[in-house]
């Protein structure tokens, strides 16, 4: 059998930062301390116009290879995951693969959509496909371009920012993967949102902001407060992991707090998690790439050799998911 090891990373970061106080100026609204004493997102960054979705996961993924040592060509499969896609139809990854310079080979290339739990999802299954034995290299793209998709008109939206991140991983004789949970609860699909689709694709729907990001409801910190520790639990139990065997937890980057106080629930210490809100906002489907790119960069991993990775992601509708790998 053939296991899942990850080979490398890279992130694409938009040269645009927009400071709270230059969000507060475009907005006409005050940022709630909230964001920078709880979320802890003091700035973020705005993709361009030729920043788009697509070329941003592209960019990520190049740097991903280039840190590996593998050329385009060598890749076999390619997972785009992302809420906020260039179009709705032709899905993004087959231009990713053009844009990397892997047409000519044509390895397998779809999107994904569990909104922000996509980073976990996608490494699950990258494993899976793995495990087959009929893929030797493949990227995972997690793409985020919200602020196109903002009204710039609430403080709330102060919370996104844009960005990519990618993982490579590759098969390997031993694990590896090693195992994944999740949960959904679709009873949340109404509180937040892109709500434009087939149902409401007229000009009423427009007319309504329905193309726009939509917070009806938001959700209580509790849902990943609770449900985190929950999962991470169910996750070490069923591949009999310890605490010790834990290196290092990466979560979507959405609460600092609320990393914080999930670490203090499983009597964790906090240099067992990594977090980059403060340093590139909130970026859905590729933070957690982020995070652990950030955490390598900073040496952080060096160490943990042999011990076990969680990566744990949320999405509203809602989706849950961890997964681990032996590092």
């Amino acid at each position: 059998m053939k296991y899942a090891k990850i080979l490398s990373s890279g992130i694409y970061i938009p040269r645009k930062i927009m400071r709270n106080d230059e969000f507060e100026k475009l907005t006409g609204t005050t940022i709630d301390p909230y964001y920078t004493e709880q979320i802890g997102i003091n700035h973020r960054h705005i993709s361009s116009d030729e920043e788009t979705p697509t070329y941003m996961a592209s960019e990520a993924a190049k740097m991903a290879l280039e840190r590996a040592n593998v050329t385009a060509d060598q890749v076999d499969l390619i997972i785009v995951g992302t809420d906020t896609p260039e179009a709705i139809s032709p899905p993004n990854a087959p231009r990713v693969q053009h844009l990397i310079g892997a047409s000519k080979t044509e390895p397998l290339a779809f999107d994904v959509n569990a909104s922000c739990a996509n980073g976990a999802l996608m490494l699950d299954m990258a494993a899976r496909y793995i495990s087959l034995g009929d893929y030797k290299y493949v990227l995972v793209i997690g793409t985020y371009a919200m602020t196109k998709f903002l009204s710039w008109k609430y403080p709330w939206e102060a919370l996104f920012s844009d960005g990519a991140g990618a993982i490579l991983l590759t098969s390997h004789e031993e694990p590896g993967y090693l195992g994944s949970v999740a949960r959904t609860d679709g009873s949340w699909w109404h509180n937040w949102g892109i709500y434009m689709g087939a149902g409401t694709m007229n000009l009423q729907g427009i007319d309504r902001g329905l193309h726009r990001l939509d917070l009806r409801a938001p959700y209580p910190a509790t849902v990943n407060e609770e449900g985190w520790p929950m999962l991470i639990e169910k996750l070490m139990n069923k591949c009999s992991l310890t605490q010790e065997d834990v290196g290092m937890i990466f979560f979507t980057q959405v609460r600092k707090k609320s990393i914080m106080k999930v670490m203090e629930t499983l009597n964790m210490p906090q240099n067992k998690t990594h977090t980059v809100m403060e340093k590139y906002g909130y970026t859905g489907s590729a933070c957690v790439y982020m995070a652990y790119h950030d955490a390598v960069e900073c040496g952080k991993l060096e160490r943990l050799k042999g011990r076990s990775l969680v990566f744990l992601t949320s999405g509203v509708g809602f989706q849950q998911v961890a997964v681990a790998f032996k590092f």
